[in-house]
């Protein structure tokens, strides 16, 4: 009788065992992201960085674990559409992979700012003013689709950071890009006007669990510019990027947030 009771036990507690392990697997999160330097920076295949760190902080206190790997977003993208409980950091709006992927909320704001080399261009008021020079754009959806739109011939650039070095160099003449702060801090860099303003989002494969998918939308209420996280940007010495943030988003408010 005892044996058969101690046999009963050490099933029911393989149970317990098995079952707890699966659900916190199931909080365990697969997450993708292109290399956007100063927010996400690749480290040996992961990912580090205000968005990666804030993020993991957050998402940490809704019970679920993050883990980066870092890939190009064209790749990300096409991996999320097949693999369930995985999403993209970071991310571009797009209509199209809205039709295959879920976007959970935003990340953080991004300016698109129209930059020239200190004392090179005139005052220029939009995007018709744009037409008479060479320009290089950060490759995005938006940009890409302003640009066209407009008519308007430009070299497309797969990471901003790159086109700062080429408009120094004279290789356009004007140089469109979401406002780092390696742009703002140029002295040899002016922004000439704003041109536009989009969001970066968390995008997951539509088959999320329901319940990672709710608490990834509280996660997200703030972004990644929480009050909890603040430490994190001062770290990075982007405290001052955290303020100007914080305070358009608490001046947007929650509900205007929601998509």
């Amino acid at each position: 009788m005892i044996k058969a009771f101690i046999s009963y036990a050490l099933i029911l507690a393989a149970f317990v065992l098995f079952y707890s392990g699966t659900a916190c697997a199931a909080e365990r999160l697969e997450v993708y992201g292109e290399t956007y330097l100063p927010f996400l920076v690749e480290q040996k295949g992961s990912l580090t960085g205000p968005y990666a760190e804030a993020f993991a902080v957050l998402a940490r206190q809704q019970g679920i674990e993050v883990h980066y790997v870092a890939m190009p977003t064209k790749r990300l993208l096409q991996l999320l559409e097949r693999q369930p409980n995985t999403c993209g950091l970071a991310v571009n709006f797009s209509p199209g992979s809205a039709e295959t992927l879920i976007f959970l909320g935003r990340v953080a704001p991004i300016m698109i700012s129209v930059f020239a080399k200190q004392g090179k261009i005139g005052r220029l008021n939009n995007i018709e003013d744009l037409r008479r020079y060479r320009i290089g754009a950060i490759d995005i959806a938006e940009v890409r689709d302003a640009l066209d739109i407009a008519g308007i011939t430009y070299e497309p650039l797969s990471q901003a950071s790159r086109g700062v070095s080429m408009l120094i160099a004279n290789r356009f003449d004007l140089l469109l890009s979401d406002t780092l702060p390696e742009l703002t801090d140029t002295p040899a860099v002016t922004r000439v006007f704003n041109l536009a303003r989009f969001e970066r989002w968390v995008a997951c494969n539509n088959q999320i669990m329901p319940v990672t998918a709710t608490k990834l939308r509280k996660v997200l209420s703030e972004g990644v510019f929480a009050e909890s996280v603040r430490q994190i940007w001062a770290r990075y010495g982007l405290q001052t990027y955290y303020d100007e943030v914080r305070r358009e988003w608490d001046a947007i408010g929650p509900n205007k947030r929601k998509k």
